[in-house]
Parts: structure tokens; sequence; C-alpha cells
């Protein structure tokens, strides 16, 4: 199961969170991600914990935790293709356009 940390502080590092989550169980790969947005760093990090009720267990004890003086925001991370369009109508005529005589 892969989970997402986001909000993280700079000082924290993947031993740091490797070793939090390993608390819990099996840890497979951390990663941290580094962006930068209008001139702040944003830092979120991905664990893949492979045993689903370990991870469950992970995610609900380091959920608001704190890390080197940051609340953790911890939560399953989103898996597969962003589409992230709303939902609605795809276009086409409108039942108040006036109909076409051709």
């Amino acid at each position: 199961m892969k989970i997402y940390a986001g909000k993280l502080s700079k000082d924290i590092t993947e031993d740091d969170l490797r070793n939090a989550f390993e608390k819990y169980g099996y840890v497979t790969s951390v990663y941290i991600m580094r962006f930068n947005e209008n001139g702040e760093d944003f830092l979120y990090a991905t664990i893949e914990m492979p045993v689903t009720n370990q991870a469950t267990a992970a995610m609900d004890a380091l959920n608001g935790a704190e890390m080197k003086g940051i609340t953790l925001n911890i939560h399953p991370a989103r898996v597969g293709p962003k589409n992230r369009r709303k939902s609605g109508r795809a276009g086409g005529r409108r039942k108040s356009d006036p109909l076409e005589n051709s």
C-alpha cells in the first residue's frame, strides 16, 4: 500500500520516515519529493508498505503526530492516472439553445 506524507519539514529525511513507519511493519520504499511553488519549497513523501493492515496501523498512529517540529499529514496515496476534470456535460446543444432548422 502506498502512503502519502505531506507538509514535511526540510529537516526530515527518508531514514526518519523509514524508522517511524518500520515500528508498524515492513517498509518497501520511502521517497521524499521536493518542489518549489511561488518561491516556497514543499516537501512530501511516499512510503510503501506491502501489508495493508500494517500500513493502516502506521497511518492511524502517525497522522497528526509531530516529527521535527511539524505535524504530519498522512493518508493513503492516490494511485493511478490523475483525472482532475470535473464530471458533467461534455458539450453539445443545451436545452436553452434554439433548434437549428436546416
